[in-house]
This record gives structure tokens, sequence and C-alpha cells, in this order.
């Protein structure tokens, strides 16, 4: 347990204001400015008690590792083929029991304890050797204020930010360095120093757990309204890697023949023609190249393990022919408000979106659990249109899940239609022989029968009414055709909440919020492309999105 006490300081009696901060003070349009001034830092006293007793760890690790160096150490047995195959079938998609999120490691308990009450900006603890580290809150600020910016809050942009405008940098608490005075704690820091104060913060969750106290901050704090709706999508960033097709090993392509994939029958997995086929065909998959995080030059022999050169990295498919090599993340807002409630990285970009759904929520439960209460219905994309994870939602936590209709492999239907209907598409709307597909007018749940209608011209009359078919399909003489399909031939439609209608068109409507919050986490506070690899660095760049974000709500 950390005593926390506050320590009287002398208040400085002489305050100098800069003309230049005079300047930025009165331009409206120079965000950053007022929000790294009137930052409160009491809060982050904490956050910065463990970065300085990582930083302590972090250099303890560093001594320990050059002397293992200097040691003589057995070799690794493990090829690099065999470690390419073992690292490929410990991931999500090819590994069940393998986590869909990202999960922070429990890290080594370090052996000082600093007092939260001695830290302030430009106060940090006392050392008996070497220099005195970096003020903390001045970095954090650094990293905020190029994030705000628009700039990824990557290490060698805040150096540059840093280096480049000398208001930015006192606006932080740093000085700028002076020849005459020689080395100052308080100057502006190296790359290398910034590189490692991100790492510390990266490696240990500090960024995350800034972001989330954040979050429940303005959660509290009434800057975000809690609603009873939750919107849930994937987003992708560019990784900073290269990609490398592995042929996965037999015996894991072959399958018994009681094995019946999607769209296939039982007679046709047993079907010895079909079975060759399959065995003809070998699967690849993409994955990172494998390597070792050493210097050693002679890495086939050093002791130390083969890793993936960018944990989490895979194919990202959009499309049909649409595909990134890149980083997923899932995130999750309300549905009236643009503003991140959580976004967390996926151990492997190629798994599917629906998958990260179920522990999401829970994890957005876990740490706000005041939303459990409030929450009681989820919006996501077709991915998620799945009726055994709607009556998951259900069963666990009382919640509906709304998802657009998902025809995957579904062709239309043409077959024992009603007089002068087309077909049906995969989604279930019927479609006129002269092109018009009908509108959803309601369900009769006595004859089990959805009703659907032709629509109205832009003049506002019905077009049956100068269809040059009418005399074979519409008989009547006012309103329009309607048509009434079984609730048996459209069995993926909800009778009780059809997503044909219009109520549930309008209520999936709010769902393109996210997609709004998605152009500015990638566009307005950074970019989509990463300069670092790993699913924890991955994780850290969402965490300072997020952080900004609500930083800039609190401060607007």
């Amino acid at each position: 347990m950390i005593a926390f006490s506050d320590i009287e300081y002398q208040i400085p009696l002489i305050h100098f204001v800069e003309s230049d901060d005079l300047y930025l003070e009165a331009q409206e349009d120079v965000f950053w400015f007022d929000l790294l001034r009137d930052l409160d830092w009491r809060w982050l006293r904490p956050v910065a008690v463990r970065y300085y007793e990582a930083l302590w760890l972090f250099n303890e690790q560093q001594a320990r590792a050059r002397a293992e160096r200097s040691a003589a150490a057995a070799a690794n047995p493990e090829t690099p083929e065999e470690a390419t195959c073992r690292l490929l079938f410990e991931r999500p998609t090819l590994c069940e029991d393998a986590p869909i999120l990202h999960e922070q490691q429990p890290l080594e308990l370090p052996a000082i304890r600093v007092n939260p009450g001695t830290l302030r900006p430009g106060q940090t603890p006392p050392r008996f050797a070497g220099r005195a580290p970096k003020c903390f809150f001045a970095m954090f600020k650094a990293f905020m204020g190029v994030t705000v910016c628009g700039t990824p809050p990557e290490p060698q942009f805040v150096r540059q930010k840093l280096t480049e405008n000398p208001s930015f940098a006192r606006s932080c608490g740093f000085t700028l360095p002076d020849s005459r005075r020689g080395y100052r704690q308080s100057d502006v820091p190296s790359l290398r120093k910034l590189e490692q104060f991100d790492q510390i913060m990266s490696d240990n969750g500090l960024w995350g757990e800034v972001a989330v106290g954040q979050v429940a901050r303005n959660l509290e704090g009434g800057f975000i309204k809690l609603e009873p709706t939750l919107v849930h999508d994937t987003t992708h960033y560019k990784a900073f890697s290269s990609m490398r097709v592995v042929d996965l090993p037999e015996d894991k392509q072959e399958r018994s023949s009681d094995e019946v994939k999607p769209g296939e029958t039982k007679g046709d997995a047993g079907n010895p023609a079909t079975t060759k086929q399959q065995k003809k065909r070998k699967k690849r998959k993409s994955h990172p190249k494998t390597t070792k995080s050493c210097n050693c030059p002679d890495r086939a022999n050093c002791p130390h393990a083969w890793v993936n050169a960018d944990e989490g990295a895979g194919t990202v498919v959009k499309s049909t022919g649409k595909m990134y090599w890149g980083h997923k993340a899932s995130t999750i807002s309300f549905a009236r408000q643009e503003i991140l409630l959580d976004a967390v990285a996926m151990t492997d970009a190629a798994s599917h979106d629906s998958q990260s759904l179920p522990d999401h929520v829970a994890r957005v439960f876990k740490l706000h659990p005041d939303l459990k209460e409030v929450v009681t219905r989820v919006l996501d994309d077709g991915a998620a249109d799945d009726q055994p994870l709607k009556d998951f939602f259900w069963d666990e936590w009382q919640i509906e899940l709304l998802a657009p209709i998902n025809p995957r492999r579904r062709g239309p239907i043409t077959k024992d239609l009603p007089r002068g209907i087309d077909h049906i598409t995969p989604v279930g709307i019927p479609v006129c022989r002269q092109g018009y597909p009908f509108e959803f007018v309601t369900c009769r749940h006595d004859t089990e029968k959805f009703v659907f209608q032709a629509p109205r011209g832009e003049d506002g009359i019905p077009v049956c009414w100068e269809c040059s078919r009418r005399p074979d399909c519409y008989r009547g003489d006012v309103g329009a055709r309607r048509v009434t399909i079984g609730f048996d031939r459209l069995p993926w439609l909800n009778p009780e909440f059809p997503q044909v209608s219009k109520r549930f068109a309008k209520i999936m409507a709010r769902r393109t919020v996210i997609e709004r919050l998605h152009k500015l986490m990638k566009d307005d506070f950074g970019d989509d492309r990463l300069s670092k690899r790993g699913t924890p660095a991955f994780q850290a760049r969402l965490d300072k999105t997020l952080l900004a974000m609500h930083l800039a709500l609190v401060h607007r």
C-alpha cells in the first residue's frame, strides 16, 4: 500500500508570461495550447507513480539483459520452420482457446515504492545515483498535444514538434537546451528518452489505464450521457510489416468424412471425388515473418526464442478482392453521441468481426459497471447476423442484438412465387417482373404471413397504375399490388421485429455513428498507418487516441 500524503511546497512568487503565450491564448483555432495549460495533473499522480516504478524496473531489466548476453547459454534447438508452425497454430483463427482481444499481462512488481504526494509537474522522485528522470507530466502532455493536433502520437513526431515549436515545448513543461547552462532535467528530451517513455507506458498498460480512467471521469461528470443502445464495429490500421504465405501442414488440411462444411451436404463430404478434389487444394494462410527479438550475430544458434515479427497482424478482408495487411481493432460507442467508449486490439486481424463482440461487451461492462444496468440493445453490422450469437446476448445480459441480414451464400428464391413476382432477394424482398422491389407492410401472425406492397413512384402514385404488365399482376382499382410470403419461406426474418421493416431501418441508421468515429480516430487524431509492430504497440496507439478524444471532450 502506498501512503498518500501531500508534501508542502513553495508556490513561485514570480511567474513569467511569454509574449508567444499571450498570442496563442487569443487564437481560437489553437486548440492544444489551452488543453495543455489547463490539464488537471492531480488525478494522473497514481499513474505517474507506476511509471517511475516501471522505469526503475526497466533499467534493472536492461542491466540484467546485458549481463545475460555476456554469459554463455545453450542454443535454442527449435528451427525457424518449427517455430513458424507453432506460432501459426497459436493464432485465434486456428486455435479455439486463444483469446480474441488483447489482454494486458501481469508484470513483475518493482522493489521500490514512490509516494504520490511528492510528484507534481517539474518534480520527480529523488535518485541516489545518475541523472534525474524526465518529468512524467511534461512527456504525457507532449504526447497528448501531438495527438489533438492530428499527428500520430509516436515518439518521432513528438520530438519533431518539441524541437520545431518552442511554445509547444514550454506549454508541456520543457525548457530549450542551452549550452551555456549545460544539461538540465527540464530540457527537451531526446528521441531515445521519448521512445523509452512510450515503451514503458505501452508495455505496462499505462496508456490504457489513463484512457479508461478518463472515460470513467467523463461518464461520472455527465460529459457523456448514458444511453440504452451501444454500437459495435471493427476497423483496421495498415501494419508496419510485410506478410508471408505459409502452407498448412498436410495433417491439418485433411478432414474426416463425417465433417461437413457450410453449404455442403453430408453426401458431398463423403463423396470420394469431392474428398480427392479437396486434398489436391492446399490450404494457405498469411502470416508474419518469424524472427528473434535480439541482436545476436548468429540468430540460428542463439538461445533466444523465435517470435512473430508483427504479432497480431493478419489479412483483413473488406470485400471480394479488397484485402489489407494490417491490425484490427474492436470499437464500441453510444448510438447518439460521437464519442468512443472503448477500443481494443484483436489478437489476430484475420479473425471474424463477430468474434470480438461478446468479449468486448463483457470488457466494457467490467470497466464501467454502471452501463450494465442501462444498456438494453446493441447494434452491429451484418457480420453479427447469427442467431446463436443473438441468443447468447439475450441469455447472458437480456440485451437485444440487432444486425442487418447477411445473405452470405444464400441465393434468390425463384420458384413457387405469387402472381407477378419475378424473384425474392436473398435478403427477403419480393421483386416484381418490372424490377420494382416491394416494401414491407406488416406481419399477420394468425396466418404466419409477411405482407409486402408495391412501392410508390416519385409522384406519389403506386407504380402498378401505369405498369404495362398490370393485367397479369394487379387486378384492383385502387391501392397497389400486395403479396404474402409465409414465415417458413423466409426463416431468417424475425416476425416480432422484421429486419426489412422501416422501424428496423430507422434504428439501424444510428449505427453510422461508429463509422464517423473511425474517421475521427484515423484522420483527426492521427492516421491509419502504424509505425510500430506488435499487438501491445497497436493497443497503445488505440489508448492514446481514445484518451485524446476524451480530453478534448472535457476541454470543449
